[in-house]
């Protein structure tokens, strides 16, 4: 069930530790170094532990917040000590040893995306799915950019958005691309817009069976509420099953021969514009606002698949 609004109150109130408490932010990649720097700003101490040696890590650690302590090349339940909280990188296993370690002696466990989740005044649009994510999301944020609401994109695309916390207001849209590792990692990740793409086998190493893979993507839907949307796809037999985890409404897109014929230019896959179209409706733009996207945006999609990797 959504949260009342002071359970709403408490979960954002309790997202960062006190000034002065210790928190252990676990993996030194993006999301870690955008934790480190959250956390140390707010007055956190910080520190850092990753399975990589000084060497490997390279000018990682050069980017930490002063200060700021380091576990390098191993690290066992030790780590925990005098810690409030842990904070874990999408790549490391949401039943690590570790985590559920802090979880039994009571500390709280969380991630960068649960924190922004937690803390973000803004509307998000989560964009989930086996693949095609990282061109729906560009592609939404220059669709919902042609209404009058300021709009960021990020998630497991481009940079950390936890950086740019600061700049959002109510008044945003907040485009995030969402892995299931991601999703797997957050408490309550309410989506004003949930979309989810398809369901096909990947990271089973991880979530060890389709199912629970699965389950981790329909987090994204669980907590939207009655006038909130869950986009789906109506082909993927996976995607019209989660129609029945979710309050929101259901529109679902599927003709797509019609949007190849009419909406598809260039490397946007007929699918990715179907998405499009339905969002914009939903949100009263122009259902065809993505037909005026420049090139340039098909050029930023490729770009961002190139350079970001799946889960960082």
């Amino acid at each position: 069930m959504p949260p009342t609004r002071s359970e709403a109150v408490w979960f954002r109130e309790r997202a960062v530790p006190a000034a002065g408490a210790k928190a252990l932010v676990v993996g030194m990649g993006k999301s870690g170094l955008a934790l480190a720097g959250f956390l140390a700003a707010r007055g956190v101490r910080v520190r850092m532990a990753d399975l990589r040696s000084r060497e490997q890590l390279g000018d990682a650690l050069a980017r930490l917040p002063p200060d700021t302590e380091t576990v390098t090349g191993g690290y066992d339940r030790g780590a925990l000590r005098g810690c409030d909280a842990v904070y874990a990188s999408p790549g490391v296993p949401w039943d690590a040893e570790l985590l559920q370690a802090a979880r039994s002696s009571g500390v709280t466990v969380s991630s960068e995306m649960d924190l922004f989740f937690r803390l973000c005044p803004g509307a998000i649009v989560g964009v989930t799915g086996t693949n095609g994510k990282t061109t729906t999301t560009a592609l939404l944020g220059s669709v919902l950019a042609q209404g009058p609401r300021p709009v960021i994109v990020g998630g497991n695309i481009g940079d950390t958005v936890l950086d740019r916390l600061g700049e959002l207001t109510p008044e945003h849209w907040v485009v995030l691309e969402l892995s299931s590792f991601q999703l797997e990692s957050c408490e309550r990740p309410h989506a004003r817009i949930g979309v989810v793409l398809n369901i096909t086998p990947d990271h089973l190493d991880r979530h060890t069976t389709m199912e629970a893979y699965a389950a981790a993507k329909a987090r994204l839907l669980r907590l939207q509420l009655p006038d909130d949307d869950a986009v789906l796809n109506g082909l993927d037999p996976v995607c019209r099953e989660m129609a029945e985890v979710t309050r929101a409404r259901v529109p679902r897109y599927q003709q797509v021969g019609q949007v190849r014929e009419r909406h598809a230019p260039g490397r946007v896959r007929p699918t990715d514009a179907a998405v499009a179209a339905v969002v914009a409706e939903r949100q009263r733009a122009a259902v065809l606002a993505h037909r005026a996207a420049p090139a340039a945006l098909r050029a930023r999609a490729a770009e961002l698949e190139a350079l970001c990797p799946p889960d960082r």
